[in-house]
């Protein structure tokens, strides 16, 4: 490894999500930006895998290192061939396959899709509409309407439920003036909604049972201001998975001057003095800077009193041999699958369309807050959509359980070392977005946060 720069003014450990924008960021407004991964790839429990490094991940290795937190690693990871006769073609089309730890959807009118458009990144990244979203209705999978033309249009909805319905959805602006506390389902029962428009309502806000009246509408709302922008559903995924966007950020900073190393095993320790990180030292040199950033995963135990997890996000992993609505053209679908009285299962069901899987196969992705195990937090969902001999197959599974972090609070860290949390269980990257910016703020108090990069027609390089 050629040696690395003995000072910057940024340090940052780990290529997160939240750990790339900022780095992206800072490179953007004129700091030299250092940044590491003690990996051999990019986005840590945000990445992307092919099916083999799938099988190969470790997320809790043994050997000791200052910079892997095993308190905030991947738990109970288990994967399974559920037909084996499959496995031999799967392996030769691994690289066709790219699988996220952490897959997120876009609101097509959202923080992240703005934050692409004004800072240029977009350039850097495709994405596809996702297609239809399903809901769990009377015991079969059932179409969620999403415009008004969708709603005019189904079969499934009543001239009276349909005018009710539109009522209900063109007046949440003063429903959301109003008291807000009440429970959203309880309310929409009251405004007269039969069980099928409410079902589809909840779904639309991706609500429990236990969401509050403002709560709902306000889903709802972010819900319908993302219709009608990039296709006939409110949100985008990711072409070749989520993972790829912490590596557009990446992308990004390295344009204007950022350096990247993966793979740095060569990491000793972070060293501090007077409540700051001073330096990094590696095996062959000393690295100051002025700010470090790190991901929990990545921070050594020293800075971080042990915290007890609470929340864990489950997580399961398919790979089907067909999806669990055919239709005459592949689809990239959302279903909100409502799993008891306190939680969804969010579900992705992604074709080759994608570039997450070969063609003539699924990758099909559950997500949920846990409350046992993944697959026990899941037995009734797969029960539902993969038992009948009419349903899907499933070939292979992956469970694995995602340390819920974004609420921990830290006490005691060095002044100029800034904690990045891991994914948490929202749909989309708001959150993750702005907790990136309270990061940067924190740095650069008086500097613009991710500026509009040019295009490089508009690039003029001097004599």
């Amino acid at each position: 490894m050629d040696e690395l720069p003995s000072e910057v003014d940024l340090l940052i450990i780990g290529t997160g999500f939240i750990e790339s924008i900022i780095s992206a960021a800072a490179s953007r407004i004129g700091k030299s930006v250092l940044h590491l991964d003690p990996n051999d790839y990019y986005g840590n429990q945000w990445g992307s895998f092919n099916l083999q490094a799938l099988l190969d991940y470790n997320p809790d290795p043994s050997e000791p290192c200052d910079f892997r937190n095993k308190s905030f690693s991947l738990k109970n990871f288990h994967y399974e061939w559920l037909m084996e006769d499959q496995k031999e073609d799967l392996l030769k089309n691994s690289r066709k396959f790219n699988i996220d730890l952490t897959p997120k959807l876009h609101y097509c009118r959202g923080d992240f899709v703005q934050l692409l458009i004004t800072s240029n990144i977009a350039r850097y990244s495709e994405f596809r509409s996702v297609t239809r979203i399903l809901t769990w209705l009377n015991g079969q999978l059932e179409l969620v309407p999403c415009s008004r033309s969708d709603v005019f249009a189904s079969q499934k909805v009543s001239v009276v439920e349909k005018r009710v319905l539109m009522k209900l959805l063109t007046s949440l602006d003063d429903i959301l003036d109003s008291e807000n506390t009440h429970n959203f389902k309880k309310f929409l029962e009251s405004r007269k909604l039969s069980d099928n428009l409410v079902t589809y309502v909840m779904a639309m806000a991706g609500a429990t049972e236990h969401t509050s009246l403002g709560e709902g509408v306000k889903s709802v709302k972010r819900f319908l201001d993302s219709l009608g922008r990039f296709g006939k559903t409110p949100y985008l995924f990711s072409m070749y998975g989520s993972g790829e966007i912490a590596q557009a950020f990446c992308r990004l900073s390295a344009v204007f001057g950022g350096i990247y190393a993966l793979n740095q095993q060569n990491l000793i320790s972070l060293d501090s003095e007077d409540n700051r990180i001073t330096s990094l030292t590696t095996t062959k040199q000393q690295i100051r800077a002025q700010n470090y950033v790190t991901s929990l995963e990545q921070c050594s135990e020293k800075f971080l009193r042990p915290v007890k997890i609470n929340n864990y996000i489950s997580r399961a992993i398919l790979i089907t041999n067909k999806s669990i609505l055919p239709s005459e053209q592949e689809q990239l679908s959302f279903l909100i699958y409502p799993e008891g009285t306190e939680r969804i299962i969010n579900v992705f069901e992604l074709g080759s369309l994608t570039g997450t899987c070969p063609k003539n196969y699924y990758l099909v992705h559950l997500t949920s807050k846990q409350v046992t195990t993944p697959q026990e937090d899941f037995k009734g969902a797969l029960g539902n959509l993969f038992s009948g001999s009419d349903q899907p197959q499933i070939i292979f599974s992956c469970y694995f359980s995602i340390p819920e972090t974004s609420d921990l609070d830290f006490e005691n860290v060095p002044e100029n070392l800034f904690l990045c949390p891991g994914p948490d269980n929202d749909l989309d990257y708001n959150s993750s977005i702005q907790k990136a910016r309270e990061i940067f703020e924190k740095m650069y108090p008086d500097l613009e946060f991710l500026p509009r990069a040019p295009d490089p027609e508009e690039i003029i390089i001097g004599d």
